[in-house]
């Protein structure tokens, strides 16, 4: 399946086109919309399409504008301009853009699956070539050797800029900045090669006049350049996550990036690198993590259904975490005989114990309720039923991470919780976006987008469209609100737009899920 994001101020133009592809039965599934670019750019940027296809002329930021954006932030999105405007300007600035498919109003179905069909063929032929990398695909092998010893030494030692640059225009490397911040890639067990790694960086990064990179070892490290220091971060978060997706869409690997410290001087760069080292190995796989954030206290989600020792989970769980935790724990030690009573009074136990022992680590006060729990009658009462055990390991931790975040002094767990509520109290409002949280935060974009989907399991997009079906399910069950209505009253300009996302999280139009809810026939 290949996720497609439609841009067009035409809401009879979005709605046709998913009518084409939904009466088609087609590989293609419609990830989101807009009317208009300056909608859609954050809205991809979280959904991350395998192809976009656009409008031009529409207002705030057209097309093109849109299609130059996501050509520097995200270049593996393939694009198709759907136009009206038979223009030859807009043909060959489009072509200078790199779009696949230039397709003119109206479309038939034939003609848009025969340009998607296109597309396709393109992504399945990167896709096979990072798996046949060959020499051609990287850069001269003596340059690159002599690149990559330059850039290691200057995370090693301490070179001064007089040093640096010269050695620097001898590569044709340009190292001027006022502020530099330095990445470690770690890429996790699979079946890519070193050399197909080596390959996708390279084209994922080569038109990034603002990031060098090189090989150390089995990582990868990236030296970022900017003029100040929100920009540099800026753009570490945003070359972390484009490396993490594509290495998962294309090579079917994990990827980890630690973000350093951001510096001032060529000098300081080991120190970056020293703190990109240290954020990469407070890391789950899959993550990306900032030296900022590891100060911050906070760290990504674990995946909770893996190997991960008891302790390591309780360092790092979150609210959102305990049911998912205790589901893994516990497992299916639901029966009463008294090999399964003394299983669960074990695992329970093991959960206190190691409550206490990394609160008293922190030297942070025990709570009441893990206190009552040393006394064994207590915890044999409790594992009579398997609902009793959940019951008592559910509240034994909420005051675990109370304590423990009080005394760490997570700031992220708060800024995530006025996110939330920020949503909760906005989410009827259209133009609510992952831009106006983050600043409502006072995080930027793309470090908002990081720390919420590594969070909370879910990126933005995903969690306020749920949040609004959610609450529209609410409306459809509890009053006889028109379905016109509800669709204004939670956030959506266009009542079409609602029905299909109602249906593809529901299983079901709203009108059936009405019904259903109030046993009608």
């Amino acid at each position: 399946m290949y996720n497609l994001f439609i841009v067009d101020d035409e809401e009879i133009v979005r709605k046709g086109i998913r009518e084409l592809l939904e009466n088609a039965d087609s590989q293609y599934a419609i990830c989101g919309e807009a009317p208009d670019g300056e909608l859609a750019l954050p809205m991809i940027q979280e959904l991350k399409p395998d192809i976009l296809l656009t409008d031009i002329r529409m207002p705030f930021i057209d097309g093109l504008e849109l299609c130059e954006i996501i050509r520097k932030k995200m270049p593996w999105v393939h694009i198709l301009i759907l136009s009206g405007h038979d223009e030859f300007e807009y043909a060959r600035k489009a072509v200078s853009l790199g779009i696949d498919e230039y397709i003119l109003k109206p479309v038939t179905l034939p003609q848009l699956l025969g340009s998607l069909g296109k597309t396709v063929q393109k992504i399945e032929e990167e896709r096979a070539a990072y798996f046949s990398a060959h020499a051609g695909g990287l850069p001269s092998q003596d340059r690159m050797i002599l690149v990559e010893h330059f850039l290691n030494s200057l995370l090693d030692t301490s070179l001064s800029a007089a040093d640096a640059y010269p050695r620097a225009e001898q590569l044709g490397l340009s190292l001027s900045a006022r502020k530099y911040v330095v990445c470690c890639v770690q890429f996790h067990a699979s079946g890519a090669s070193h050399q197909q790694l080596r390959v996708l960086l390279g084209s994922l990064l080569e038109q990034r006049a603002d990031i060098l990179w090189s090989a150390r070892g089995e990582r990868f490290v990236l030296l970022i350049k900017a003029q100040e220091t929100e920009a540099a971060l800026e753009a570490a978060y945003e070359a972390a996550q484009i490396l993490r997706h594509e290495t998962e869409r294309l090579l079917q690997t994990a990827c980890s990036v630690g973000i350093g410290t951001v510096v001032s001087r060529i000098g300081e760069l080991p120190e970056s690198y020293r703190q990109a080292k240290r954020s990469l190995s407070s890391l789950p796989g899959g993550s990306i993590l900032s030296a900022s954030d590891l100060d911050n206290g906070f760290v990504p989600r674990f995946d909770f259904s893996a190997a991960i020792p008891l302790a390591e989970r309780l360092r790092h769980v979150s609210a959102e975490d305990l049911d998912n935790l205790l589901e893994n724990h516990f497992g299916t030690v639901r029966d009463t005989d008294q090999s399964s009573l003394l299983y669960r009074y074990y695992l329970l136990a093991d959960l206190v114990v190691s409550s206490m022992r990394l609160l008293r680590g922190l030297d942070a006060e025990l709570p009441t309720v893990l206190r009552d729990a040393g006394d064994n009658a207590h915890l044999m009462e409790a594992v009579a039923t398997y609902e009793g055990t959940l019951g008592l390991a559910h509240s034994l931790l909420e005051a675990f991470i109370e304590a423990r975040d009080r005394k760490q002094g997570v700031r992220y767990g708060q800024e995530l919780r006025r996110a939330k509520e920020y949503i909760r109290e906005h989410y009827g409002d259209n133009a609510l976006s992952l831009n106006t949280v983050a600043a409502e935060v006072g995080f930027s974009p793309n470090h908002f987008s990081t720390v919420f989907s590594q969070q909370m399991g879910q990126t933005f997009v995903e969690y306020l469209t749920r949040f609004r079906v959610e609450e529209s399910k609410r409306l459809l069950r509890e009053t006889d609100t028109r379905l016109a209505d509800i669709a204004y009253a939670i956030g959506y300009s266009e009542p079409h737009y609602f029905s299909y996302i109602f249906k593809k999280y529901a299983g079901v139009s709203p009108s059936t899920y009405r019904k259903q809810a109030r046993g009608e026939s």
